[in-house]
């Protein structure tokens, strides 16, 4: 019996790693590398200003730039008079963001398609930052792979699958996101007492979290050891599997999870969807050969680390070097200040934290939120303690782990597909059982007490590790005190769409274009994203600004709820919040700083994915798009980006860039004047 049930789990395991994976080109390697320390400190206390090298970048690029939104002022069809109104303002600095939403490949394609509209009127030369979370930030590490240029983003090849052999399903990322959380997780991951008692005669396969934690040894070490054992062994074999052990496969999986017959249709369909098991192993083997470098060098290990040469392979097959700060370094673009200044966010989960926001930018790794210190990201992966460097290390900053880190949320794509196939609690049971013998232990599965779930490693978030601010000295902030960060989607808190970079004072941000390709209702957004960020830190910013205290983020206007959203239709055209200044009651200006510095909170105009050209409520977790769609999905971006191409709103658009510009001169009692077209605009396209 037990080595019919050890046979049974060993095939069970590999078919369902199968399923998780994809093919990896073998010139995707990671590039660890021991090196000297720098004489320089490499963890800079970020007080009140932006790190150098941010700070040069913007100014050269403001400087190279000067004049492109004249230009653009140009083109809209303006009388004369108010184009000479409106260009004499845009003399001033303007600095405007792009903030790109989580959704997947909906969110890659609609923001791209967004951007090379941008492009073709001339104002993404006239943006200063984008930000991305999810499958926003998949869209930086496309542009960052092929030197910034912004036509690469016309170019997607996505017919195979980014995840082989996971068919397309339809899910919310809130059933994704909630799913490691739900009060029910006890009884859905506890498995059911006969299937775990065979489990429990696999003593080699079998180790629970309460062993691995009294050795110190991360769960995926095991997953990965069974993995090393299976590479060394069956790489020379990989030929020898044809069809027989693929049909020995699926029968099994048939036999040990389906209970009904629409579930054994879907489990039919899924499996036969990985129609050459042989090659899909062989992708499988190839990308835990790419991984493996991570782990020899003395990192642990996460399925974040394979989901992202996964992604990375899919989007930019031919990509190269993956390094971020090499590919800055080596981009000629970028080292000409011909690219908006890109920022990749994730969220930290450290003892279940909410809103801890982590970015990284070409030149630094860190937060404002909580601990206000960035390690420059060239040296992360560095033993860092108390703030001095002990050991460094180069190459840990892989593209495909930092846009890995930002879409984490795909992490837990493979659970949630297995909820959605499989209606029976038996077969969920089932099911987490196979993952326990995979050693995932789950916060709330009941295997752990609180204590112990405060230290178990977390293979399913994304490890970094050292700890880069490991007892930095000062505030004693609880980040401070372990020796790994878990960093997970950008969007796992509810704010899917990251503005908060944009809205840091030092940025000094005039506008930020706001896209939100969430999936709220019906695969469409519905407010509620920009909502949550309004709801979620206007309490906390105005209460430290009255109290005297700083805070990470400027003053927000009023975001209306997602009732009000649909109530008042604002999610069919651009709409923009806090045009006025007025919007901002507790707003504190220092009249006594000169023009140029005086730091206004910022315009937010915001743009929610819509059906203009194309219906673009595709699932975040369609992972494959034909040519003709991936045209649609660009064009349908086109046009929420231009409002249907419309005339009327390309001229508002100029309006709205210059505004702050306008309200800087008023307050410093140096009138200009607005066209009056501008104020029809701001009646027809400001809520406040």
């Amino acid at each position: 019996m037990r080595s019919i049930v050890s046979r049974t789990l060993y095939i069970c395991l590999q078919a369902f790693s199968c399923f998780t994976l994809v093919t990896c080109s073998s010139h995707l390697k990671f590039a660890f590398q021991a090196v000297d320390c720098p004489d320089t400190q490499l963890i800079r206390e970020a007080k009140s200003t932006l790190c150098a090298d941010e700070d040069n970048y913007i100014a050269s690029r403001q400087l190279l730039m000067k004049g492109r939104l004249k230009d653009f002022i140009e083109t809209t069809g303006l009388r004369a008079s108010d184009v000479t109104s409106l260009s004499l303002l845009a003399q001033d600095p303007i600095n405007v963001g792009l903030a790109i939403s989580g959704g997947g490949l909906r969110s890659m394609l609609t923001g791209s398609g967004f951007m090379l509209k941008m492009e073709e009127y001339g104002l993404l030369d006239c943006v200063n930052y984008v930000s991305g979370t999810s499958g926003g930030s998949w869209i930086l590490a496309k542009l960052a792979l092929n030197d910034f240029k912004i036509d690469s983003l016309a170019d997607w090849d996505i017919t195979e699958s980014i995840l082989r052999g996971v068919p397309d399903t339809n899910v919310s990322e809130s059933g994704v996101v909630t799913m490691l959380d739900v009060a029910d997780l006890k009884e859905i991951f506890t498995a059911d007492e006969w299937f775990f008692e065979k489990l429990s005669h696999v003593p080699k396969l079998l180790s629970r979290s309460t062993k691995l934690m009294q050795r110190q040894v991360s769960p995926f070490d095991d997953f990965f050891s069974r993995l090393e054992e299976h590479y060394t062994a069956q790489i020379s074999k990989l030929s020898k599997r044809g069809p027989e052990v693929f049909s020995k496969i699926k029968h099994i999986i048939q036999k040990l999870f389906v209970v009904t017959k629409e579930a054994d249709s879907n489990v039919e369909k899924m499996v036969d969807s990985s129609h050459n098991f042989a090659e899909l192993l062989e992708f499988y083997v190839d990308l835990h050969r790419t991984v493996r470098a991570k782990k020899l060098s003395g990192f642990p290990l996460s399925f974040t680390d394979y989901w992202g040469h996964a992604l990375i392979n899919g989007i930019a097959p031919q990509a190269g070097q993956t390094s971020l700060s090499t590919l800055v370094e080596d981009s000629k673009r970028f080292r000409e200040y011909k690219t908006p200044f890109p920022i990749i966010v994730a969220n930290c989960k450290n003892n279940n934290m909410r809103h801890a926001v982590f970015e990284f930018t070409p030149f630094e790794f860190g937060s404002w939120t909580n601990l206000r210190l960035f390690m420059r990201l060239k040296y992360l992966g560095s033993t860092m303690k108390a703030g001095e460097a002990k050991n460094c290390y180069t190459g840990f900053d892989e593209i495909s782990f930092i846009t890995a880190t930002s879409s984490s949320i795909f992490n837990n794509v493979l659970m949630c597909i297995w909820q959605v196939i499989a209606p029976s609690i038996q077969t969920r049971k089932a099911i987490g059982a196979i993952l326990s013998a995979f050693s995932i232990a789950f916060e709330n599965s009941g295997n752990k007490t609180s204590a112990e779930a405060a230290i178990a490693p977390r293979p399913e978030y994304a490890i970094y590790h050292p700890n880069p601010f490991y007892q930095y000295p000062g505030s004693a902030d609880d980040l401070k005190k372990e020796s790994r960060l878990y960093l997970v989607d950008g969007g796992e808190d509810g704010q899917n769409i990251p503005i908060g970079p944009l809205l840091i004072p030092e940025r000094k941000l005039d506008v930020i274009l706001a896209l939100d390709s969430s999936s709220d209702i019906d695969g469409y957004p519905n407010g509620s994203m920009l909502h949550n960020f309004y709801r979620d830190n206007y309490i906390a910013t105005h209460e430290n600004m009255l109290e005297g205290k700083s805070s990470p983020y400027q003053l927000l206007p009023y975001i209306p709820t997602s009732e009000e959203f649909v109530e008042k239709r604002l999610l069919s055209h651009p709409i923009a919040f806090g045009c006025h200044l007025s919007s901002y009651p507790d707003i504190k200006i220092d009249l006594n700083s000169n023009l140029t510095s005086m730091v206004l909170p910022p315009i937010i105009l915001y743009h929610a994915n819509a059906e203009h050209s194309f219906k673009a409520n595709v699932s975040t977790f369609k992972l494959r798009f034909t040519h003709t769609e991936v045209a649609q999905m660009l064009n349908n971006g086109r046009d929420i980006f231009s409002f249907d191409s419309s005339p009327k709103y390309k001229r508002c658009l100029a309006c709205l860039l210059v505004k702050r510009a306008h309200d800087r001169h008023q307050l410093k009692s140096e009138p200009t004047t607005l066209p009056f077209f501008c104020e029809v605009c701001f009646s027809d396209y400001c809520f406040n």
